[in-house]
């Protein structure tokens, strides 16, 4: 295990949000504590893209270290930095860090404010995420995943991120802050506490105007435990896909499903994959919408159909405009900014339609 590790990303590096009686803010004081032995230099900062980062990575890689916790890239979705650039700042920062004979652990960026200005919905996001997964697994280096490790938390928004109206992008409180330091706890200290997640998602979630004939391929992959090959279910608008090809160290699965009939209106996609260890991913994978294709108004939850789930989803958004933590931009529908009566009143008039 290192022994002496550089916290190296933006704002959620360098401890934004946190509880300001902290002597030191942020994750890496709290990793620290957490492993006996391990010093954790803080080496965040605020508002950084990855173009900059690899900018100064040079003179962190030139301090004392041995171990390069490397987490950023939501900042670049912010400022409309394609995601390929973003995967190769972040490839070359490692291999910088390989070079010196330090070893780099991968992080993925949590999740997005659902009232943040770029992305609420997470689509780039999850997108960047699984590319940050891949990356690390093609390169044989070691990942944390905070986006799946938050991304299951109940009340996530409210119980782990700071209340903060100004915030634009989302940065974790004290106890987020705690969640984050334990990711890196458990992966430094080869505790398995993630179940196989997905590192290759085509066609995208959120795509639109995808051929009626596109071909489904869904990538999974376990950096902590072989995956239980039988636990594996993947549901193509419902129906089982075929058994997926399984890779020769049990940690990697693949789909390559041709639909038996031309794909049509919202297709939906969700994954049931289990490891060794008990970690169960267990829910909607994606959504994308096939060529032709158009949702009606009030399709809040964007699944083709306009029912009672929009309206629930909409009445959780009620009244909250965009600088509110409740604000939902699908729920948004006449794009004034306000959740309202003249929102309910489309989803009302369109009540039962579907495409």
């Amino acid at each position: 295990m290192p022994s002496h590790c550089k916290a190296f990303g933006d704002s959620i590096t360098a401890g934004v949000g946190d509880d300001p009686g902290r002597a030191e803010a942020g994750y890496p004081p709290r990793l620290e504590a957490l492993v006996p032995g391990l010093v954790v230099d803080n080496r965040g900062v605020g508002a950084e893209r990855t173009p900059e980062g690899l900018a100064r990575i040079d003179d962190v890689l030139a301090e004392p270290g041995d171990c390069l916790l490397l987490m950023e890239g939501t900042n670049d979705i912010s400022r409309g930095i394609s995601a390929e650039t973003t995967l190769f700042n972040l490839d070359q920062m490692a291999a910088r860090a390989s070079a010196a004979d330090w070893t780099t652990y991968h992080a993925t960026v949590i999740p997005r404010l659902p009232n943040a200005r770029f992305d609420p919905n997470n689509v780039q996001n999850q997108d960047l995420v699984q590319s940050i997964r891949r990356l690390a697994a093609s390169r044989g280096r070691g990942l944390v995943d905070p986006f799946e490790i938050f991304s299951t938390r109940r009340r996530l928004f409210h119980a782990y991120y700071y209340a903060g109206t100004e915030d634009a992008v989302g940065h974790p409180n004290s106890a987020g802050y705690d969640l984050l330091a334990s990711a890196f706890h458990d992966v430094l200290q080869a505790m398995d506490q993630v179940p196989p997640v997905p590192t290759l998602l085509i066609p995208a979630h959120g795509a639109e105007g995808v051929s009626p004939t596109s071909v489904v391929e869904v990538e999974v992959t376990d950096f902590g435990s072989a995956i239980d090959p039988g636990s594996a279910l993947l549901m193509v608008d419902g129906s089982p896909a075929p058994a997926p090809g399984v890779g020769d160290d049990g940690r990697w699965l693949h789909w390559r499903v041709s639909a038996a009939e031309p794909l049509a209106g919202v297709v939906t996609l969700s994954l049931r994959a289990g490891d060794a260890e008990g970690n169960v991913y267990d829910r909607l994978l994606g959504r994308f919408l096939v060529e032709g294709a158009v949702r009606p108004p009030g399709d809040v939850d964007r699944d083709g159909r306009v029912d009672g789930r929009d309206l629930v989803f909409l009445g959780l958004a009620f009244g909250a405009g965009s600088a509110s933590r409740r604000f939902d931009a699908d729920a948004d529908l006449d794009g004034s900014g306000q959740v309202d009566g003249e929102d309910l009143a489309i989803l009302a008039a369109n009540f039962g339609a579907s495409l």
